[in-house]
């Protein structure tokens, strides 16, 4: 299983099933298994004008992308796309992967919290502004399959946190929105298929 690493001490992931456990116990023992690294920021974040959000993704095994203040994305082409945030900044050779925590509150979902994470997979937490669209790009791919959904576009509200992350169902995926808070609140977001930002016109 993984080793978590935060602020430079090790620990152990306690919250597996005992039959999980068993489950893998013959692949840690023949392959050498990823580390899982935290960092822990203090952005600048005003609930009256921001709101935070926190993707699920995973190195090499996933990938991430939103547009802030916009209701469009673009695919990427040979110009390097000057709006788009890419969650995914570490190199998906390497063996471990590195999550960022601003402060939300902890996920419903186990396997977005830290101590839940698996292989590869990372969690990373952004400021983003307020009562503003966002678009979301989400992607999952492995050896004998990917899942590519649509590109979404929501408006997060000011003051509030939201869960992103990659559903399935019945063979099926898709971008889910979950609007969170401290005390347990994990309410569902619908949001709209996004459409193609204007291409980037030639360079001046």
């Amino acid at each position: 299983m993984p080793i978590y690493i935060i602020d430079g001490v090790k620990m152990k992931n306690r919250t597996y099933s005992s039959l999980l456990l068993v489950l893998l116990a013959t692949g840690c023992s023949l392959m050498p298994q990823p580390t899982l690294h935290l960092k822990q920021e203090q952005p600048t974040y005003d609930p009256a004008v921001s709101a935070r959000v926190r993707f699920l993704s995973g190195n090499g095994t996933a990938d991430a992308d939103f547009w802030p203040q916009k209701a469009c994305y673009r695919t990427p082409g040979l110009r390097i796309d000057p709006d788009v945030v890419h969650v995914n900044t570490e190199s998906g050779w390497s063996y471990s992967a590195t999550s960022t925590t601003i402060g939300m509150p902890q996920s419903p979902r186990e396997y977005m919290r830290f101590e839940g994470l698996t292989f590869k997979d990372f969690i990373k937490e952004q400021v983003v502004a307020g009562n503003k669209p966002i678009t979301v790009k989400l992607m999952a791919f492995g050896h004998n399959s990917s899942c590519k959904p649509p590109a979404v576009t929501f408006t997060p509200a000011a003051g509030v946190d939201y869960d992103i992350f990659m559903a399935w169902q019945a063979g099926r995926c898709r971008v889910a929105i979950q609007r969170i808070d401290a005390s347990g609140l994990d309410d569902p977001i619908l949001p709209t298929l996004a459409k193609e930002c204007e291409p980037i016109g030639p360079a001046g």
